[in-house]
């Protein structure tokens, strides 16, 4: 599922500065598409995994994590992710 955050250009460039060098979260930010309605937007297009971990980064950015929220909210997503959610199965490898 392909989620969309818009961010307005301060958090835009407060969470661009809350990522690593090198983290694949920042590739990430590279890839949004810019808005000009009321102002400077950017349009960030990513997967849920994708957003979560923007929103460990976007930690003091408060306008970063209310529209990364949002996003999950409008997607139908549980705002807290919990790695039970997640599990899979593992196979004992046959002998």
């Amino acid at each position: 599922m392909l989620l969309e955050i818009v961010l307005d250009d301060k958090n835009f460039h407060c969470l661009k500065r809350c990522i690593p060098r090198g983290s694949r979260s920042k590739l990430v930010l590279d890839q949004a598409v810019g808005l000009k309605f009321s102002g400077n937007s950017a349009v960030i297009r990513c997967n849920e995994a994708e957003a979560r971990n923007l929103l460990i980064y976007a930690g003091h950015c408060r306008g970063a994590v209310a529209s990364i929220e949002k996003a999950l909210h409008v997607a139908g997503l549980p705002l807290e992710y919990s790695m039970a959610d997640r599990r899979v199965a593992i196979q004992p490898h046959p002998r």
